[in-house]
């Protein structure tokens, strides 16, 4: 990343946070006897035990999800505001829960984020923390690692500061027994007590310009979790530090566990590895990235970031779901069957949601256009 900010430990000018969420920003999960829930408490505490004059508001709404997430911020919450005050922002996993497309999700948070930063407040981005394997949704954390790839993109690309809890909690042994509350029913997955401090020390770290995290995953292409791909198709992956900076001579990426030939383009920031195999791929797909920074000890990562899986050869083409070898009036009828529908819907059809967001919509619809009247070559 280059410098990292100038530590926050001599500041004594008072500086208000604005921690801004859903209801894992509110606390829920969190020890009921306590009068303060959720991070911010903690948080603050730790930066004034740090020596700096801070607050650290909550603003958290249990249940949001960005669009409304994005008016609340406007009408409410920045209005309340002053310059120089910081943005925590924390959204979107309640956007998975509900079906909201990922553009959708991005769209909002860039918004607030701007907003935000018209008004003369800094922005800290952060990832949305692992889905309980118990999760109605998502449970294997499929659409909540490309939502965080797209987080960490958007933060990288605006020169904002991270806090990536997702990569901390997910590195944290006994993390669902240890960390996560045992309230049930809980769609989603929310910190106990002590998921709450883990949490609060991630922003503390961030806030103080302390490098504990290392490079992580941005936009990974394919998606993970995507289905029916190509089995030609190029493996891209960014990858992002906000800290020290990537170490980029051990930056490597990794394709069903063994190394593979992908040159780093970039700079210590962010990194570019694309992968083009010279035979098919087949079956499941698993992507891997190790790496580490340049802090002293260096922050590394060494672990599957995603994987996809090819249906058949270079001469399916997406859209083509009764394999006739032509994307036709037929493929657009069973597509047409489970159209709205998501995840868990007798309607559903796995093979018809060519973008694997976990709902069958326009950008599917979009998909099979793009191929329409078209026949696989060699057919």
């Amino acid at each position: 990343m280059g410098v990292l900010p100038p530590s926050a430990s001599a500041q004594t000018t008072p500086k208000r946070y604005l921690a801004f969420g859903d209801s894992i920003t509110f606390g829920i999960g969190d020890d009921p006897a306590r009068a303060r829930l959720g991070y911010p408490p903690r948080l603050e505490n730790r930066l004034q035990a740090a020596g700096m004059s801070a607050t650290v508001l909550n603003f958290g709404e249990p249940g949001e999800k960005t669009p409304e997430g994005l008016a609340r911020l406007e009408a409410v919450v920045l209005p309340q505001s002053v310059p120089g005050d910081v943005l925590l922002l924390m959204e979107g996993t309640n956007d998975i829960s509900k079906s909201i497309g990922i553009e959708t999700t991005m769209f909002d948070l860039g918004k607030m984020a701007d907003l935000a930063e018209a008004r003369s407040l800094g922005v800290v981005h952060a990832t949305v923390i692992p889905r309980y394997p118990e999760a109605n949704r998502d449970a294997d954390n499929t659409l909540t690692d490309q939502l965080n790839g797209r987080i960490r993109d958007l933060a990288g690309r605006r020169l904002r500061r991270l806090a990536d809890p997702n990569e901390v909690f997910r590195n944290t042994p006994g993390l669902f027994a240890g960390f996560y509350s045992t309230v049930k029913p809980d769609p989603v997955g929310h910190p106990n007590a002590a998921g709450y401090e883990l949490l609060a020390k991630v922003f503390s770290d961030v806030l103080l310009g302390l490098d504990t995290v290392s490079p992580v995953p941005g936009i990974v292409d394919p998606a993970p979790g995507a289905r029916n791909v190509r089995s030609d198709i190029p493996i891209n992956v960014d990858v992002w530090d906000f800290g020290t900076g990537i170490d980029v001579a051990s930056t490597f990426l990794l394709v069903n566990g063994l190394p593979v030939s992908a040159t780093p383009v970039g700079d210590s920031r962010r990194v570019n590895l694309t992968y083009e195999s010279l035979a098919p791929l087949t079956g499941t797909v698993i992507i891997g990235l190790r790496s580490r920074d340049l802090a002293t000890p260096p922050n590394t990562i060494d672990r599957t970031i995603s994987s996809f899986t090819v249906r058949g050869g270079t001469s399916v083409l997406q859209g083509d779901l009764n394999l006739d070898n032509r994307v036709d009036g037929t493929d657009l009828v069973r597509l047409g069957r489970s159209f709205g529908s998501v995840i868990g819907d007798a309607a559903y059809n796995a093979n018809a949601d060519f973008n694997a967001d976990g709902r069958i919509d326009g950008q599917d619809l979009a998909v099979l256009a793009s191929n329409f009247g078209r026949t696989s070559a060699g057919s």
